[in-house]
């Protein structure tokens, strides 16, 4: 039985705050779909995140994802997986590493 990987994406701040052009989105898509169609272990591909959000904490609501960091948490996919290493190979193709200074957390879900 497989187990749950989510794929935890991370981008730099100041990439997330410039769009890209109708064809650079064409072909982010397409890679997308691409590395979608070569691994079936993607169980959701997930979505990307905007660079807007609120924090709270202890009470307190303050703007943005985290004024403390230089990168944020750009999207997310899950993964089907029987280990870390195969939830990693998977992870290794995704294509947000082909952007510079992004990132990829995977972490197993605990299936409560």
């Amino acid at each position: 039985m497989n187990k749950k990987f989510l794929l935890v994406y991370r981008s730099p701040m100041a990439m997330e705050q410039t769009a890209p052009s109708p064809a650079e989105m064409q072909e982010i898509l397409a890679a997308w779909g691409k590395w979608k169609s070569e691994f079936p272990q993607i169980l959701d591909m997930g979505d990307g995140l905007l660079p807007t959000g609120k924090r709270v904490k202890a009470g307190a609501v303050t703007d943005g994802p985290s004024v403390e960091s230089k990168e944020i948490v750009s999207g997310y996919s899950i993964v089907g997986a029987a280990n870390y290493d195969e939830a990693v190979k998977v992870a290794q193709a995704c294509p947000i590493l082909f952007s510079p200074g992004s990132s990829i957390e995977v972490r197993e879900l605990a299936g409560y």
